[in-house]
């Protein structure tokens, strides 16, 4: 598709901005966790403070974390982000609503099989292993939902919508 809104995520180390002046990092699940000490190790012989986490999902605990590391944030912070789309994009969004700009981000994408799919009729958003373009049911309503090309950054979430919504009277 030419024209999309889904992000072209890094898959490969974006590595540490040097001249950030603290950091927070975070790596979602196992594959995520060799990126992040290696920031954290370069941020170290910076000597620049960091703040730290390994964790398996972005929940709402991290997320909350997060959201305090965001708060106090001054100046010259910076969030990387490493793990599966699905964690990275939650954890994205909740950085940019809170006013991080994307210049102060940086990301790596571990996998990128897992979407979280917002569903258009019932406002349920659902994870699930599938691709663009491809069906998936929602959690909430049952529909069949088609995963749109659009991915809002705001709401960490693809679009999804009923497949056969033509067909149906």
């Amino acid at each position: 598709m030419a024209r999309t809104s889904v992000p072209r995520w890094p898959t490969t180390d974006p590595g540490v901005d040097r001249a950030g002046r603290a950091y927070a990092i975070v790596a979602f699940g196992p594959d995520a966790a060799p990126v992040a000490e290696r920031w954290h190790r370069e941020v170290a012989r910076l000597g620049r403070p960091a703040w730290v986490r390994r964790v398996e999902h972005a929940d709402g605990a991290v997320l909350a974390e997060l959201d305090e590391q965001v708060t106090a944030a001054r100046v010259g912070w910076r969030l990387m982000l490493a793990g599966p789309q699905a964690d990275v994009l939650a954890a994205y969004a909740g950085a940019t609503r809170a006013g991080v700009l994307a210049a102060e981000i940086a990301v790596l994408v571990t996998d990128d099989r897992h979407r979280r799919v917002w569903c258009a009729h019932c406002d349920t958003t659902s994870v699930a292993d599938v691709a663009t373009g491809e069906v998936t049911p929602c959690h909430g309503c049952g529909r069949s939902l088609l995963v749109y090309h659009h991915v809002s950054r705001r709401s960490a979430a693809y679009l999804g919508f009923m497949v056969d919504a033509e067909d149906a009277s």
